[in-house]
């Protein structure tokens, strides 16, 4: 390295690489431009003799990788509107709304994002604003419209297809549009049109997204909220299952232990979204104390939160099993506001993970499952210096992810407004 080149030095009580398996006391991390050049104790770490250095010392907090959401809905605005009514909005509007999600996802330490369908080709344009300079924002693991049967859920966002030319094309038309992966909504959902616990492609269809997806090197992964969904999905060998919702056609909740053995011999992620319920609770639960609930009302609650106890013992089970179990918080979908990412990594610790799962499953794991390991979710010479500074310690206490002291992305440290700002973005919990 030539000794004029510019450095930033970045040392705390601890750094978490997300590579080992506790903290490096008293460390450090040394970047130059957008790259990280070493990670290690303090006394190891230092730039070449000469060379001027920007240092940035935590004495009370902890240096981790920026955090990895496999599950982003960037055209939400989190305040309970189904997809149904996002889809009557215009694309420029989402577009917008895009933004202010992605600023404020990216403010609350998230430096990467995968996005699980936006309406039309709103979100490829939000990037190319990004890398323009015209606004901030994570970096983008990006689908486009996901792969929904005619009246299926998310279909209304643009990608509707039938038979397996017509999912094949679809898969080639949204990687030309700049697709990083392909998501199919491989049962219905929220949508009003769709059948939660049926399966929406035929296994030929669904067969054809991924075989064509693989030609070009790109994963696929289903939303998936019944049983029969994913075992179609792994029948067609997808490489992520979302919600992964062990249901039976009559709606029964019956966890397939012989279903979940197949997901982790075939080595599938799973991303579970469990927050993206109690947060419809919580919201719930603030009308009851305020002004009550109608009886519909109060049957919707107790609905969800038997429906959020089957969802955290079938993902503990699956933990148990040794699946790959990782971070996607399924916001801004329903309640959920995007920048509260770490309801979902809490959660997944509730469920069965050590703090350090936790923070792996946000990071590292997280950045595997989107095949972005090379680059980011683990502190390494050469990868990108997306750096999160949280006060506290994090391997002890999850919740310590919510302290965020400061932001590094791409080597640069963000200004991030004002306390008062960060700390609206921030969801209020309920009592249930």
């Amino acid at each position: 390295m030539p000794p004029t080149a510019d450095f930033t030095l970045i040392t705390a009580s601890r750094v978490i690489d997300a590579k080992s398996d506790a903290p490096i006391d008293d460390g450090a991390i040394l970047t130059q431009g957008s790259k990280i050049v070493s990670v290690g104790r303090a006394e190891d770490v230092s730039a070449p003799e000469g060379a001027s250095v920007d240092v940035h010392h935590y004495p009370a907090a902890t240096a981790l990788p920026g955090m990895v959401d496999c599950h982003t809905h960037h055209n939400g605005f989190g305040d309970g509107r189904m997809g149904d009514d996002l889809a009557l909005l215009s694309d420029e509007l989402l577009t917008i709304q895009s933004a202010r999600n992605a600023r404020a996802s990216l403010y609350s330490g998230v430096t990467t994002i995968r996005e699980n369908g936006p309406k039309n080709v709103t979100m490829f344009r939000l990037r190319d604003s990004i890398d323009a300079g015209l606004t901030v924002g994570p970096r983008m693991h990006l689908c486009g419209r996901p792969v929904a049967i005619i009246g299926g859920h998310m279909g209304y966002f643009g990608g509707e297809v039938t038979g397996a030319n017509q999912t094949r094309a679809l898969t080639r038309q949204l990687i030309k549009e700049g697709a990083d992966y392909i998501k199919i909504t491989a049962t219905g959902g929220s949508t009003q049109t769709s059948f939660p616990l049926r399966p929406s492609f035929e296994i030929e269809e669904l067969r054809a997204v991924t075989e064509e997806a693989r030609k070009f090197g790109k994963l696929t992964a289903t939303h998936c909220l019944s049983s029969e969904g994913i075992a179609n999905s792994l029948e067609a060998n997808v490489d992520m299952i979302i919600h992964c919702a062990f249901r039976d056609a009559d709606g029964a909740n019956n966890f397939r232990e012989d279903i979940a053995e197949r997901i982790g011999e075939q080595g599938a992620y799973v991303n579970p979204t469990l927050h993206v319920g109690r947060s419809s609770a919580w919201t719930l639960a603030r009308k009851r104390d305020d002004h009550g609930l109608t009886p519909q009302e109060r049957e919707r609650l107790d609905d969800t939160l038997r429906g959020m106890e089957v969802r955290m013992d079938d993902t503990r089970r699956m933990i148990d099993m040794g699946l790959r179990v990782i971070t996607g918080s399924d916001s801004s979908w329903g309640n959920y506001k995007l920048g509260n990412t770490v309801y979902e990594t809490e959660l997944l610790v509730h469920a069965g993970y050590s703090n350090m799962q936790g923070i792996m499953s946000v990071t590292s794991w997280a950045a595997s499952a989107l095949d972005m390991d090379d680059r980011v979710g683990s502190l390494e010479p050469d990868k990108e210096a997306d750096i999160l500074i949280v006060n506290g310690n994090p391997a002890r206490e999850i919740s310590d992810l919510w302290n965020v002291a400061d932001v590094f992305f791409a080597g640069r440290k963000l200004e991030r407004g004002s306390d008062a700002s960060l700390s609206a973005v921030r969801q209020t919990p309920a009592q249930l």
